[in-house]
């Protein structure tokens, strides 16, 4: 599905500041969620690998992005 074109106002307007305002704050909260991924993505490997180390057997769990072992 193709976006339509938005024009978006004149450069001084009140109304371009609060655009770009409110796309600074969703721009911030996306490498927010990014970082917080990447956090949580390390915690997996680490206790992935601490299980590894233990020789505890793993189980596996079905995830939406793909078959994860624990």
């Amino acid at each position: 599905m193709l976006m339509p074109i938005v024009q978006l106002p004149y450069p001084d307007s009140d109304e371009r500041s609060r655009l770009l305002a409110v796309d600074e704050i969703r721009r911030r909260a996306l490498e927010r969620l990014y970082l917080k991924r990447t956090a949580v993505e390390d915690l997996i490997r680490s206790l992935e690998s601490y299980q590894r180390s233990q020789g505890t057997p793993a189980e596996c769990l079905e995830f939406s992005t793909g078959r994860k072992c624990s």
